[in-house]
């Protein structure tokens, strides 16, 4: 009894990490999904890389453009997160590709 309250006196003072997702980050994800699952589709349906690259990212842009004229005030770090995510979807989406 003695060791698990000795446990649960040390551990009480640790502070877990702080894992909510950062408002950059939830961008990043949704247009990487967004712009990765558009150029995959395109890929399929033309077998050309470069219009699926495209399309896929600017899909990805689109869409979180969009989400950001909703807002009531644009933040450039959103746009910016919203370029990363999609520039990653289509180009990752790509690599094994022929």
């Amino acid at each position: 009894m003695k060791k698990i309250l000795a446990i649960l006196l040390i551990s009480a003072g640790l502070n877990a990490q702080n894992l909510k997702p950062t408002d950059m980050q939830l961008h990043i994800g949704a247009t990487y999904i967004i712009s990765s699952a558009t150029t995959a589709y395109v890929f399929k349906k033309t077998k050309d890389k470069k219009k699926a690259v495209l399309i896929g990212f600017g899909i990805g842009m689109a869409v979180g453009v969009v989400k950001e004229m909703n807002d009531k005030h644009v933040q450039n770090k959103d746009l910016f997160g919203n370029i990363i995510g999609s520039t990653l979807g289509c180009f990752v989406i790509t690599i094994p590709l022929p």
